[in-house]
This record gives C-alpha cells, sequence and structure tokens, in this order.
C-alpha cells in the first residue's frame, strides 16, 4: 500500500497512527529462544546496550530452589515470600497464577527436591527491565526487526496469561512509577475553550495500594480495583476495570482522560480524544497486550465518598436443596440492591457470603435494602446472619484492599448476568454452581455507570449487567498432566453451559475471564468487534502485538 509522502506528514503532525504493511513485508515467524532465527549472543549485547543495561535473564521464581540455579539463601526468601503478592510483583519471572509459569507441562516448584527438574516453563526467557519510553521504543523495534515473540508484563495479574510466552522476549513495565496530580487537567491538542479537571497521572508501574494511599492524603479517590498490587495502568484499564465505585463513576476506562503507549512503530504517541480518537477509544476497553505498550494513564479523579456504609451478609445452607435455593433467591435479589447503588464481592462456598460498600449511605438504608435477604435466611435449612457499619475511608482501604487467589493455578470462566437472565434463569445458574460446589463465586456485584459506554471498547452487556459470576478451576502444584488437561477442558465446557443459560448475546469481563473461552470475540467484545479489528490492522497491521485472545491475534491459547 503506498501513501504519499504529504499525506505522511499531516497524519504525523495530527498524531493519528498510519502503519502499513510495506514496514514489514513477510509473514512474521515469532523467532524465540531455540529457533534458528534466535538473535546471537553479539546481537542480544549490543541490545542491551540500547537499554543501558537492562536485559535480563528471566526465570521462573523457584529457579534458585534447584540446580544449576540453587542458592540456599534466596530459595529461603522465595519460599518464605512464596504467597506474598508484593514479592510475586517485583519479580520478572513471577506470576499471579503460578500455571503461567509452569504452562502446561512445565514444572519448577518450591516443594520438590534440589535435583528435581526445573525448567523454563512459559516464563519469557529474555525481559528489559524498562525505566522509560524510549527502553520501550528500543525494545519494540528490537523486537520488530528480529521477528521476536514480544510479550508485555506489568505485575504479572493476568487471568488469560498474555504476559507470558514459551522462549518469548518480553517488556517489563513494572517499575516505572511516577504519580503526578493534576488540579485542572486538558488533554492535549484540545481545542481552545476545554475546561480542565481534576486528574491523575499514573506511570505504568503503579499499583493500586500505593495510588490509593496517596490519593487518600489529597481527598480525592481514583476509580480502580479491590486487588492491590494489580497495575493501575496496565491490562487493568485497558481490559475495562470494575470497582467497588463503578456505580457512580463508571468502569476504570470511562475515567481515563488520556493514555502514552509506545505503538507498533516504535513511536511515543499521546492518546486522546483530540489526537487519534479510534484508538483512544480502542485502548479503553480493548484488552491488554494488544496495541501497544502503556507507559501512562491519565485518569479523572472526584471527591473521597462521605458516609460510607460497609455490609456484609452471611447465608448458609445445610444441605444441597438449601443450598440451590439460598443461591437462586440471593441472585434474584441483587438487581434490586444494586439499583440501589451498592456494590460488593461474594464467595458461594457454603451458601452466600458478601461484602457490599455504598457511599453516602447509613445503616438504616441497608437494612430496608437487604431486607429481601433476611427473609431468604427464614427459609429451612438456612440460617443468616447481616451487619453494617459506617466506615471511613482509612477503614475501607484496610477492609476491601486484597489480593485473592495469590500463587493458586485457579483459572475463571464467567458471565455478566443481567436482570432478565437473573429473573428467568436464576435456578439454572444455581445448578450450574452446585455441580461445580465450591468453585463459584460472584467476582463483582454491581450496576454500573454507563455514560460513557458508547465512547468505550467495554461490552455493551455492561449497560445491563448486575453481577459478574464466575466458577474456577484449579490444581495442586503436583497435579498430573491428565488431570490439568482434564479440568482446562472442563473450562470450556463450563463457557458452552454458561452461553446455553445466558443466551448467544451474553458476555463477560475480559480481565476475569477463561483463557480457553471458544467464543471470546463475541463474549468479550460482542458487536463492537469489528470496528475493534479495524483499528488493530490499522495501528499494528503486521500483529507485532499479540497474544491469548486478543483483537486481531493469530495465537489463541489451546486447553
Amino acid at each position: 500500500m503506498f501513501i504519499p509522502q504529504t499525506f505522511q506528514l499531516l497524519l504525523a503532525a495530527s498524531g493519528v497512527v498510519a502503519v502499513t504493511g510495506d514496514a514489514h513485508t513477510h509473514p512474521r515467524r515469532r523467532c524465540a529462544y531455540g529457533d534458528a532465527c534466535w538473535p546471537d549472543a553479539q546481537t542480544w549485547s549490543e541490545f542491551n546496550a540500547t537499554v543501558g543495561g537492562r536485559l535480563i535473564r528471566t526465570l521462573p521464581p523457584a529457579s534458585v530452589c534447584h540446580v544449576p540455579h540453587y542458592n540456599a539463601d534466596q530459595c529461603a526468601v522465595v519460599k518464605e515470600s512464596w504467597l506474598d503478592s508484593f514479592w510475586r510483583t517485583n519479580q520478572t519471572g513471577a506470576y499471579s497464577a503460578i500455571l503461567w509459569e509452569a504452562g502446561k507441562t512445565g514444572h519448577c516448584s518450591i516443594d520438590t527436591p534440589v535435583r528435581a527438574p526445573c525448567d523454563q516453563g512459559i516464563v519469557p526467557y529474555y525481559s528489559v527491565r524498562a525505566e522509560s519510553a524510549k527502553d520501550i521504543q528500543e525494545s519494540v523495534r528490537f523486537a520488530s526487526e528480529k521477528d521476536l515473540l514480544l510479550v508485555t508484563k506489568n505485575t504479572g495479574h493476568d487471568h488469560l496469561g498474555r504476559s507470558t510466552g514459551k522462549g518469548a522476549f518480553s517488556i517489563w513495565t513494572h517499575n516505572m512509577k511516577g504519580i503526578k496530580w493534576h488540579d485542572y487537567f486538558v488533554p492535549q491538542g484540545a481545542p481552545a475553550g476545554v475546561s480542565g479537571v481534576p486528574a491523575v497521572t499514573l506511570n505504568a508501574g503503579e499499583q493500586w495500594f500505593d495510588v490509593y494511599q496517596a490519593a487518600s492524603k489529597r481527598g480525592v479517590l481514583v476509580v480502580g480495583g479491590s486487588a492491590r498490587t494489580v497495575g493501575a495502568a496496565g491490562g487493568y484499564v485497558l481490559g475495562g476495570g470494575h470497582s467497588p465505585f463503578a456505580h457512580y463513576y463508571g468502569l476504570a476506562a470511562d475515567n481515563v482522560l488520556e493514555a502514552t503507549i509506545v505503538s507498533a512503530d516504535g513511536q511515543h504517541r499521546v492518546l486522546n480524544d483530540f489526537s487519534d480518537p479510534d484508538f483512544f477509544w480502542a485502548i479503553r476497553g480493548g484488552g491488554g497486550s494488544a496495541w501497544g505498550v502503556i507507559t501512562s494513564i491519565t485518569y479523572r479523579t472526584h471527591p473521597v465518598p462521605q458516609n460510607l456504609v460497609m455490609g456484609f451478609v452471611q447465608l448458609n445452607s445445610s444441605s444441597n436443596a438449601s443450598y440451590t435455593r439460598v443461591i437462586a433467591e440471593s441472585l434474584k435479589c441483587l438487581p434490586a440492591v444494586t439499583d440501589a447503588g451498592y456494590t460488593g464481592y461474594s464467595s458461594l462456598s457454603e451458601g452466600f457470603s458478601a461484602i457490599f460498600i455504598r457511599p453516602n449511605s447509613t445503616v438504616e438504608h441497608f437494612n430496608q435494602t437487604f431486607a429481601s435477604f433476611s427473609n431468604i435466611a427464614q427459609l429451612p435449612g438456612v440460617s443468616g446472619l447481616f451487619a453494617a457499619y459506617p466506615s471511613t475511608w482509612d477503614a475501607y482501604l484496610e477492609t476491601v484492599l486484597q489480593d485473592p487467589n495469590i500463587g493458586t493455578n485457579i483459572q475463571d470462566t464467567s458471565r455478566l448476568l443481567t436482570a432478565d437472565v437473573i429473573a428467568e434463569k436464576a435456578e439454572d445458574l444455581a445448578n450450574l454452581v452446585l455441580e461445580n460446589h465450591p468453585a463459584g463465586g460472584f467476582n463483582f456485584i454491581g450496576k454500573v455507570n454507563n455514560d460513557e459506554r458508547d465512547n468505550t471498547a467495554v461490552n455493551e452487556i455492561w449497560k445491563h449487567s448486575h453481577a459478574l459470576l464466575s466458577i474456577s478451576i484449579d490444581w495442586e502444584d503436583n497435579a498430573p498432566d491428565w488431570e490439568k488437561r482434564e479440568k482446562r477442558q472442563h473450562a470450556v465446557m463450563l463457557s458452552k453451559q454458561f452461553t446455553d443459560i445466558v443466551g448467544e448475546h451474553g458476555g463477560t469481563y475480559i480481565n476475569e475471564a477463561s483463557p480457553y473461552e471458544p467464543e471470546w470475540e463475541r463474549v468479550f467484545w460482542g458487536n463492537k468487534y469489528d470496528r475493534l479489528l479495524s483499528i488493530k490492522r490499522r495501528v499494528d497491521p503486521t500483529q507485532l502485538f499479540i497474544c491469548n485472545r486478543c483483537v486481531g491475534t493469530d495465537f489463541v491459547l489451546e486447553p
């Protein structure tokens, strides 16, 4: 495809990405370690000099507990820190779910003898410890020139395994820290007269725990999640990002005012509604790792909530019959409480156990809103416990911010539930949860503000959803390969069962979805996928950025 030089200059001046297929004329080989096309040691050494010596030989975190990398002192630290999310996110080869270290057949455990096998698994072979946009630009250009299998990693909180790759080359953004507050932020390139708004710019490596602490000191709220070590400016927001305060302020993606990104051509670009509206639309919900490497995100900020009320609901059952009744009846209660502004998270292991949050409320309002749950507690074989209390902002942060499932092999299959599905299919959903007991839970309960939904790539199903129901698979670290295979195949079956219940037009939250989702384009993005694909072909025509079940990918992880 030929683009006249004058037009190219106009595009460059406007900031619009127009990378053409001529930039890379042959199919990408996805060179990985061990392939004949993998660069030699001298080439890697020369590249390392361009990134300030920050190229890292990446290994699974348990490698120091095994020969040939055995180190007794380091191994002791690894064993002590194995389930510490802060430690895990600081390791270039560690992931929140350890199956993304091992892959289907890899093994590198802290519980096996020193001379037991510890292979590379699907941990990237080399990583660049990026500290600047320049480091990322050099890495992207090198990966494109050498046809490398390229992945991007921030914290390793990744349900779909998108930041791993066997023998891959990784750009690691976790160490790019920085927070800048704005009293009146105006996006770059905005026309005269656009009013500034309170905002914060977060560099790629910032994590929610640190952001919340800094925001609390300024008396503001940044819309983010409840997992404290998740990256605040990475895959979380690119996937949409649900939040305890989504009812009032929308998803994280709805609050993005501007982003900076290194695109497939190695350019460092500012994306907003004025520089490249389509590209900006795509990154707000179009999924992590597919569009480039984010270097910063600027979020709108909000006042810290006042009169914050936190409530707990516990409904226990004594039999399978009472269990399914508890789940079905609790489901039917959710639309009313979410319409009333409550958001929450719930486990279904023993019955219905949930924490709910609402600003600008009272204990009396909680009791009135949740009276229907009290009625469930009166059913035969059911017992219940309810409590609510006013909370300070600091107490909220201490109570809610957690990092569940660290160091496990858990993978979720999920669907967002609309009011119609809940009303018509509550019993079917309860039976599905019972069949997979105790692996079900609500990763998010809430009705989100959708004022910005059409301005983002987030699935339209959020406009009608009241809860995200997930069913998990898991296995022990020493589980045989046949068991892992059967459970992965079970995850595919769960997706099909969910579709049978919620219908073909059902969807899910892509950050907490099955890595083996069979109809992922439709389930992740619905009718927005075609537009996303068109944008992807414009900004990354040679598919430098690929990942499991990403827009326009030629890579799909098989169960």
